[in-house]
């Protein structure tokens, strides 16, 4: 099975392993995929994710809907790569075989905390869960209310991440590369103390 790349945070992209860009253009498909992918492996029942997304609609409105979004997934997906999405009985699995998650390879990379797993958590995260994935509008979601704590909680994490990066990277004597990584996490959260007295 080919791999699908999702790229979540700073934006969304999904890519074939050949390096392919899937088109995925409506914010509901892009939203199912994301609420799959994190944690992929976890089954989802339909009427849960009709209800993330459209639980200001009628329950057959909101199961029509979901039914249109997945429609354009599978359309999306080529046939080696439509098999990652698998129906498990009234659920939906994204297998975490054949999907990497950006943000899921970010959170590994913090819990093995080495100097060379944090510079590289740090590389990964680039912004924002799904930044710029354009709101509801007039009707807010739980699928908005569940994306702005996976945001903050994975804000906190690249927060933590690049203030132990900095530590490192004084500790190593590289004062460039500490004074850079301090930047970004300013950049982030300007009113981290501890990065402003090492700026």
């Amino acid at each position: 099975m080919g791999q699908l790349s999702l790229t979540l945070l700073a934006g969304f992209q999904a890519r074939l392993g050949s390096g392919a860009v899937h088109r995925l253009r409506t914010r509901h498909t892009q939203a199912v995929l994301a609420y799959l992918a994190l944690p992929s492996g976890r089954a989802q029942p339909r009427d849960t994710l009709a209800a993330l997304l459209w639980g200001h609609l009628a329950q057959d409105e909101a199961r029509n809907r979901l039914r249109q979004a997945l429609f354009a997934l599978r359309r999306a997906l080529t046939p080696t790569h439509l098999s990652c999405l698998r129906v498990d009985g009234d659920a939906l699995v994204l297998d975490p075989a054949g999907v990497e998650v950006d943000a899921l390879v970010f959170e590994e990379l913090v819990r093995e905390g080495s100097p060379d797993a944090l510079e590289r958590a740090a590389i990964l995260y680039q912004g924002d869960l799904l930044q710029g994935l354009p709101s509801q509008g007039p009707h807010p979601s739980a699928f908005e209310e569940w994306l702005g704590a996976e945001r903050e909680r994975l804000r906190e994490l690249a927060l933590e991440t690049l203030a132990k990066l900095v530590n490192v990277q004084r500790a190593a004597q590289s004062p460039e590369r500490a004074l850079s990584t301090a930047l970004r996490l300013l950049a982030l959260d300007p009113l981290q103390e501890v990065a402003h007295r090492t700026a």
